[in-house]
């Protein structure tokens, strides 16, 4: 029998292999609807502590219960611990006192200022503007 070139057999499909699945996209990161920025640079929302006074850490929030966050202002219910400087700062204890804390400036996502109000404490209110760094007192006069 006579052989055929090969250019003259009849074409064979080649199978095709069946589409790869193209993996579903990571959804978008969670964004809190408000923050706030601690000593360390880092956004927290809500935050139950928080750190007043970064470079001693003498004075910080603990036990925060929010309401309203996310809105132009958020108050929040806790203590406030700060140093009694008695007999001085460097060796005097830290006390808790209760506080009202109210976060406000909302701002690209992110508050600008805090006032913590403690009537029973050495410092009955204090303020503090809230910036990507952390806290910072508000120097008044």
């Amino acid at each position: 029998m006579p052989s055929v070139p090969e250019s003259t057999l009849p074409d064979t499909p080649t199978p095709t292999p069946p589409p790869t699945p193209t993996p579903a996209p990571d959804p978008p990161p969670t964004t809190p609807s408000a923050v706030i920025y601690g000593c360390d640079g880092q956004p927290a929302a809500r935050p139950d502590s928080f750190i007043l006074l970064c470079g001693d850490g003498g004075e910080r929030l603990e036990g925060m219960t929010w309401s309203g966050w996310g809105g132009s202002t958020a108050t929040a219910t806790g203590q406030v611990w700060r140093k009694s400087c008695v007999p001085d700062c460097a060796t005097g204890n830290v006390l808790p006192y209760p506080a009202t804390v109210t976060v406000s400036g909302l701002n690209g996502g992110s508050y600008g200022s805090m006032r913590v109000d403690a009537p029973d404490s050495p410092t009955p209110a204090e303020e503090f503007t809230l910036d990507s760094s952390g806290p910072r007192v508000v120097q008044n006069g």
